[in-house]
């Protein structure tokens, strides 16, 4: 099958609900694109994301059942690479803004009347820049709608595992006395420094311009995350489908954090102009956000100590639930009031 078909298949297969795609062996983030001519490093940072979220679906659909199946959680969970998952929530928080028909156009005006090198001189030394455009601020509030949804989504996959550890409280398996916490620690601490990763049906789904319709739902605001109707069951990638009513109030951006939102809508800019526009390192440089990778990045050393200090099995979920989850979704989420 040809590239284009097997792309086109992406955005046909969301108007059922679901997307389809063929398995593939999953890609290391910082490899997935080494033989593509132009690097999509936005999409490519968006499928980082999209896998942690997909790990989300996986442990919030299979409630744990085993000593292995608590293992996987926390391995899955607990094994994304701080700096990877902070550039993938700001990359995908990019794809939602960038796809403001007013922002859009405005970027385009602003490269068509003052040219290309113009405006990438802007968008490169002032960050502000981006949400000066016409639609900048409205693009930013169209993907802190997606995010919120994402944070409340983590927050309540938080309290499921949690309320998990209490109830396996009464399972004879989850009385056991955990063998080797050490050797749970070294495997998430070595996971978190190479990454996890990348699902390889994500990357293709985020790498195809055809997601676009798809991630234009999720900026609406009152919608539900976009990763409510994504798993990894057979390879398969589900998206809502395009007939969603939604309604809500719109999120806002917190005191204090109009530098991450600056770095969205510059982002978002650089996603109209197209892959060419910027070198790959100009790109990476622009999304890599430290407040957001801090927070991650004390939410696994939180995970990790709570896991230190477990002796059962059943204690470990409640570890997973509040450090892995919740506390992800509190970086995340902490952008928006």
């Amino acid at each position: 099958m040809k590239l284009t078909k097997r792309l086109f298949a992406v955005v046909a297969a969301s108007i059922l609900g679901s997307i389809a795609l063929p398995a593939a062996a999953d890609v290391p983030a910082e490899n997935a694109a080494i033989n593509n001519v132009t690097e999509d490093v936005i999409a490519e940072s968006a499928a980082v994301y999209a896998t942690y979220q997909s790990d989300v679906s996986d442990v919030r659909q299979n409630p744990l059942s085993s000593a292995d199946d608590i293992a996987s959680s926390l391995d899955n969970l607990g094994g994304h690479n701080s700096q990877q998952l902070s550039n993938g929530f700001i990359a995908y928080s990019a794809l939602v803004a960038s796809q403001n028909p007013e922002f859009r156009a405005a970027v385009r005006d602003i490269e068509g009347f003052y040219g290309r090198d113009s405006l990438m001189l802007g968008l490169r030394n002032d960050v502000r820049y981006a949400r000066t455009l016409g639609g900048g601020n409205a693009a930013v509030t169209s993907s802190l709608a997606a995010i919120e949804a994402d944070a409340d989504r983590l927050r309540g996959a938080g309290a499921f595992v949690k309320e998990q550890a209490y109830s396996l409280q009464a399972a004879g398996w989850a009385k056991a006395v955990i063998p080797s916490s050490d050797a749970m620690i070294q495997r998430i601490q070595s996971s978190a420094s190479a990454g996890r990763p990348v699902r390889a049906d994500l990357r293709v789904a985020f790498t195809s311009s055809e997601i676009d319709t798809v991630l234009a739902q999720a900026g609406q605001s009152g919608a539900p995350s976009l990763w409510e109707n994504v798993n990894s069951a057979a390879s398969a990638v589900r998206f809502p489908s395009l007939d969603m009513v939604y309604s809500g109030r719109s999120a806002r951006i917190r005191a204090g954090k109009e530098p991450i939102a600056d770095r969205i809508a510059t982002l978002a800019a650089y996603r109209v102009l197209g892959t060419e526009a910027a070198p790959a390192q100009e790109v990476r440089t622009a999304m890599r956000e430290t407040t957001t990778r801090n927070c991650i990045n004390m939410a696994q050393l939180n995970l990790q100590q709570c896991v230190a200090a477990a002796h059962k099995q059943y204690e470990v979920p409640f570890c997973i639930g509040e450090h892995a989850l919740t506390d992800v979704g509190d970086c995340i989420g902490d952008v928006t009031q």
